[in-house]
Order: C-alpha cells, then sequence, then structure tokens
C-alpha cells in the first residue's frame, strides 16, 4: 500500500463512526498528501543526520567542522569527496596508534592503503633517514589511485604523470603526532614510486 493511501486510511480511521462522516471526505483526501510529503521529508532528515550521506545539510556541517580546510580547497572535491572527508572528521575516533590513521584512511576511501612502522626494525630502511629512521612511517597508497596523464590539451609544461591524494596526505600530514615524519609511498606491486 502506498504511503499516501496509509494515510488516506488513517484519517478515516480517526472520524467518529456514524452515518454523516460516511463516504468520501474531500478534506481527508486533501490532507493526506500533505502528510506524505511531511513524513518524507522527516526520511530525508534522518538521512542527513549522517555525514557520509548529507546533500542538504552538507555545507552547515562543513562550517560546523570547519571544513574546507587547508587540505582541500573549496570547490576542488566532488559531492561523495567531501562527504568521505566530513565522515572521516566528524565519525573517526582519535588516537595516535595506526588502527586510527586506518581509520581515517578508510573513511577517505583509501580500504586498501597499508600502514608500515619503522620503530622497531634493527636498522634504516632508508639511508637518508641516518639514525632517525624510528621516527619514520610509511602510508602505502595504491599507485592507481588518482593517476593523472599528460593530455593533448593539457599544458605544454605540466607533468607527463601525476600521482598522489593530496587531500588524503594532508590529512594524515596534520594528525601524525609532531615528533614523526610520516612519507607517502604509490606503490604499484612494488615500491617503486615515493612522494
Amino acid at each position: 500500500m502506498a504511503l499516501n493511501d496509509e494515510y488516506t486510511e488513517l484519517l478515516y480511521h480517526l472520524l467518529p463512526r456514524g452515518p454523516a462522516w460516511e463516504g468520501d471526505n474531500p478534506l481527508l483526501d486533501g490532507l493526506a498528501p500533505s502528510l506524505t510529503r511531511v513524513h518524507q521529508r522527516g526520511s530525508d532528515l534522518m538521512r542527513e543526520i549522517d555525514p557520509a550521506q548529507t546533500t542538504e545539510l552538507i555545507n552547515r556541517y562543513e562550517k560546523l567542522y570547519g571544513l574546507p580546510d587547508p587540505c582541500a580547497p573549496p570547490g576542488v572535491q566532488t559531492l561523495q569527496q567531501r562527504q568521505q572527508r566530513l565522515d572521516a572528521r566528524a565519525n573517526v575516533i582519535g588516537g595516535i596508534n595506526e588502527q586510527f590513521y586506518r581509520n581515517q584512511l578508510d573513511a577517505l576511501g583509501y580500504e586498501t592503503a597499508t600502514i608500515d612502522q619503522f620503530q622497531n626494525l634493527d636498522a634504516s630502511p632508508d639511508p637518508e633517514w641516518g639514525d632517525k629512521y624510528r621516527f619514520y612511517w610509511q602510508v602505502n597508497i595504491p599507485a592507481d589511485a588518482n593517476v593523472t596523464w599528460q593530455t593533448c590539451i593539457s599544458a605544454c609544461n605540466s607533468a607527463i604523470r601525476t600521482w598522489g591524494d593530496t587531500v588524503a596526505e594532508c590529512v594524515i600530514d596534520k594528525l601524525c603526532p609532531s615528533h614523526t615524519v610520516v612519507v607517502f609511498a604509490y606503490p604499484k606491486g612494488t615500491k617503486d614510486a615515493q612522494n
């Protein structure tokens, strides 16, 4: 049964009993569509409560959570990216452990990204890090994430290929402990590309 029909039936059941109230009632038939619209707007509002699904209230949510921030200037992100960023800001529980950063990456759409920590190694994985390697950690984002190739309509001084997600990098950089250095890698099978 359609929602409109349910409200019509409900309104007819609210009438007192008797011959004066039998038959069609144009007032009640006219009220049912209004109640249906209110019901549907209430359902829309329930979806708007979730920052990951909000569309109508996204500007208010972003203002409340201080978005967009320098990680993503206004007008650059799609609605889905804005929802992911808002969800990451609003719903991910804080901490400075690997799971916290894993949750941030998941909320930003990188479920396959991995994190390598080097504090328990006996030697530095990169000679340039020297004896400070214990303060480095690495986020491995799949190489095919946000790959952009130069095309025939690109500027002649643009890079042949760029990759990476400046938003994800900025978010993790802002959240990482101040005594650590995060390195972003975009491996394709092996660790062949670092930013």
